[in-house]
């Protein structure tokens, strides 16, 4: 199985995932034509895409569903919550087929086994998805204001999670935003700190997960370097070493350079 962030920042988020045979899209926030181009670049067809997984509606997430729903024929797995809210927003092209998942149904695809988990945002229905494939587990896991225990109970088992660090607080702090935007980021419907993906990478490893990329970074209150630092500079605290006990990358805002991984 591998592993390509297309893109993953406050702005937009896609990730493709794909075996010999077929391929799934996590989220959509880009159009086609970035789409088509980025998998060309790593040498990927647009044909092996079997299906897109919405993690939630928000625009970052949903941007180009519509124009993939409508030049691709693949169908669509969300929650009833996130298709409910992507029918009212017309965010989804008229024909295309939209499949209901929950955390108590995984779905079977090709060779592909995909669970859901709730996690805690401020939108309708939010999930993170845990995909296996020949005995591998990749997790994913963004825009959850905490980490709950039922977050912390799937993505342990994990080859590999894209694993949310959003923000840094004290940038976050002097950043333009509102008060009000500040303080929905910092609640437990808001977004994963520096710190808070810290202290969950240090949980995991613990727990025998060993191989993490951060993402979802947003481009005000957070740089790849920062958030790739504080996470190190904790963890070497803990006596934790990045290359010994754990590996960890940061995801492409864009897909600039964007790394293919392999789990």
């Amino acid at each position: 199985m591998v592993i390509y962030p297309l893109c993953s920042s406050s702005k937009g988020n896609c990730t493709y995932v794909s075996n010999n045979n077929s391929g799934l899209l996590i989220d959509a926030g880009f159009g086609i034509r970035n789409l088509y181009k980025y998998l060309n670049d790593a040498n990927f067809s647009k044909d092996n895409i079997k299906a897109i997984f919405i993690t939630h509606e928000h625009i970052d997430h949903i941007s180009g569903l519509y124009s993939i729903t409508k030049n691709l024929s693949i169908p669509v797995f969300a929650s009833k919550g996130t298709i409910k809210s992507l029918l009212n927003k017309n965010k989804i092209y008229n024909e295309s087929v939209l499949h209901e998942i929950s955390p108590q149904e995984p779905i079977h695809m090709d060779d592909f086994e995909i669970s859901a988990f709730p996690t805690p945002h401020d939108c309708t229905e939010s999930l993170g998805f845990c995909i296996y494939n020949n005995n591998r587990k990749f997790s994913i896991c963004t825009d959850i204001g905490y980490a709950t225990p039922i977050i912390k109970e799937k993505l342990i088992g994990s080859d590999l999670i894209l694993l949310e660090s959003n923000y840094d607080f004290n940038l976050l702090q002097i950043s333009p935003y509102p008060h009000l935007l500040k303080k929905r980021i910092t609640s437990n419907l808001g977004h994963l700190s520096n710190d808070d993906a810290s202290e969950l990478i240090k949980y995991l490893i613990d727990n025998g997960v060993n191989n993490f990329i951060l993402g979802h970074l947003s481009q005000i209150n957070n740089t790849p370097d920062l958030a790739f630092q504080t996470i190190v500079s904790y963890l070497a605290q803990q006596n934790l070493h990045i290359n010994k006990d754990y590996l960890l990358n940061v995801a492409p805002i864009r897909n600039n350079n964007s790394i293919v991984y392999e789990v």
